[in-house]
């Protein structure tokens, strides 16, 4: 059967001629509706804490990369932190922001041709070079657009990896 209720209802209303002249029906279950199971407490998006949802697109994030989110507690937001010491997170994740390091203007304008809309950091500081800011950047574009944050990642990784001074 299909899920189109009118075919529905055309094919009960044959079955149902067919019974009542005493033909042999062959009558089959219908099939159950899918439909997922209900998410625990916490994980409903309406009941989601904000810091949830940092932690959530933080992790995919991290899942793009070969690194590790930052252990240093901050109420305020998640960071992919590359090394220790100061200028070394090469993602943050703050609100409805998400701040990557591009240099490529290749990988600028892919982002570009997918319809975001990244806008550059104030340069507050030098540090803040090549720094931009995507708005509104949720999970579900971050998986939509995987192979474009998994280069966006690597090369804001990449950034931060040769800003660091090389140890003698």
């Amino acid at each position: 059967m299909t899920g189109d209720t009118g075919a529905q209802m055309k094919k009960s209303d044959e079955i149902e001629e067919m019974l009542r002249s005493g033909k042999v029906v062959k009558i089959e279950p219908m099939p159950k509706p899918v439909v997922p199971p209900p998410l625990p407490a916490g994980i409903l998006k309406s009941e989601m804490t904000r810091e949830d949802r940092l932690k959530i697109i933080a992790a995919k994030i991290v899942e793009l990369s070969d690194q590790r989110l930052s252990t240093h507690k901050n109420p305020k937001y998640v960071a992919l932190k590359i090394g220790s010491g100061p200028y070394s997170n090469a993602v943050v994740v703050h609100n409805n922001l998400v701040s990557f390091f591009i240099r490529s203007g290749d990988l600028l304008n892919w982002a570009k041709k997918e319809e975001f809309d990244p806008v550059e950091a104030p340069k507050t500081t030098p540090m803040n070079e090549h720094k931009l800011l995507f708005r509104g950047l949720g999970l579900s574009d971050i998986e939509a657009h995987e192979a474009l944050f998994r280069e966006i990642v690597m090369e804001s990784v990449r950034m931060i990896m040769d800003r660091k001074p090389k140890k003698k």
